[in-house]
Formats: structure tokens, C-alpha cells, sequence
């Protein structure tokens, strides 16, 4: 009985040291294809969102001065989606204007900004004095009664005209109707609804 429980154990050692042989063969063989498969695949080109463009340089191309070596027709194509990057900036400038407004503060806004869109992040860059006066539209809403609005609604206007101008886009409508709606505006909007 001792010698066969001998024979089995000694049999299982000698499985398994070729099992652990095995494993290690093939192990070695799926390093070899893998390192030959990366070093016959040639490098792909990282899909950059806006061309790898970001803030001045982007704003400066979709303002008719792009760099030498950029082509015109790719620069076209990027009209759509920077609309919406300006868009989302114009937005939030405005939006931190009026909650600092609404917290009786007043800042320098940065001209600057981080926009996410389905792209990807970008960082998107418009003039100072443009960047002013929708962070000061905001800042002024909050702190005006809505029938006294005329002005910021203009001066909010104006900005957003030269920005859309600059840019070559087509504004659908002015940005004081959709960032400073009014409420009688959305009361008759709602019993038009009913």
C-alpha cells in the first residue's frame, strides 16, 4: 500500500512539474507574438478634437487666422462643433456672473475656460473685453429687477454678435433670449402649453 501511495505521489509530482513547464512555454510564446504584433502595427493617429487646437490658437483659426500649415477645409468642418464650445462658454460666463451677482460679489472673469463636449475637452479662449461684459451682464441681472433688464439685454446682445461675427457663425437668436428669458415671456410660453 506504501509503495503505490508512492508511485501516485510521484506521478503527480511529475505532472505537475510538466504542466508548470507547459504554462511557462506558453507564456513565452504570447510574449514573442504579442511584442511582434506592436512592433508591426504602425502608429495610429490619436483622434485630437479640434485639429489639437485649444484656446487662442483656436479661437484664432476659427477667426480667419489660422496657422500657415493648417488646411482651410478642415477649419470649415470645425464650425459646427465650435459653436457649440463657444456657446457653452458664453453660458457659463454668464451663469458665474449671476451667481456672483447673486452673492453681491464681483470679480475679473477669466477669458479662459475648460468645455466638455461629446468631442472631448477642450479649452476655449475668447477676448477680455467680450468675456467682461457677459460675466458683468450676469453680475447686473442678478442684481436688477427684471423690468429694468433693457440695457443688459443689448450690452449681452452686442457681445455675443461680435464673438458669433468674429467666429463666422450664425447666431439663431439673440443671447439675451436665451440666457435672460423673461418671465412674462415664460408664463405666456406655459399657457400656450395647457
Amino acid at each position: 500500500m506504501n509503495a503505490l501511495m508512492a508511485i501516485g505521489l510521484l506521478v503527480i509530482l511529475v505532472l505537475i512539474i510538466y504542466l508548470i513547464d507547459r504554462v511557462s512555454t506558453i507564456e513565452k510564446e504570447t510574449r514573442q507574438v504579442l511584442s511582434s504584433i506592436q512592433q508591426q502595427k504602425p502608429a495610429q493617429a490619436v483622434s485630437l478634437p479640434f485639429l489639437g487646437m485649444s484656446s487662442k490658437k483656436l479661437w484664432d483659426a476659427m477667426t480667419g487666422r489660422p496657422d500657415s500649415d493648417m488646411d482651410p477645409l478642415a477649419i470649415f468642418d470645425l464650425q459646427g462643433p465650435y459653436q457649440v464650445v463657444l456657446s457653452k462658454h458664453v453660458e457659463a460666463l454668464y451663469r458665474e456672473g449671476f451667481k456672483d451677482g447673486q452673492r453681491g460679489m464681483s470679480g475679473e472673469p477669466k477669458n479662459a475656460r475648460q468645455i466638455t463636449t461629446s468631442a472631448g475637452t477642450v479649452e476655449s479662449w475668447i477676448p477680455p473685453a467680450q468675456a467682461n461684459a457677459i460675466y458683468q451682464c450676469g453680475v447686473q441681472a442678478a442684481q436688477t429687477p427684471e423690468a429694468n433688464w433693457g440695457p443688459l439685454r443689448v450690452a449681452l446682445d452686442e457681445a455675443g454678435s461680435y464673438l458669433y461675427a468674429k467666429a463666422q457663425l450664425d447666431i439663431s437668436s439673440p443671447l439675451s433670449e436665451w440666457l435672460m428669458p423673461s418671465a412674462s415671456g415664460l408664463k405666456a410660453d406655459a399657457t400656450d402649453t395647457v
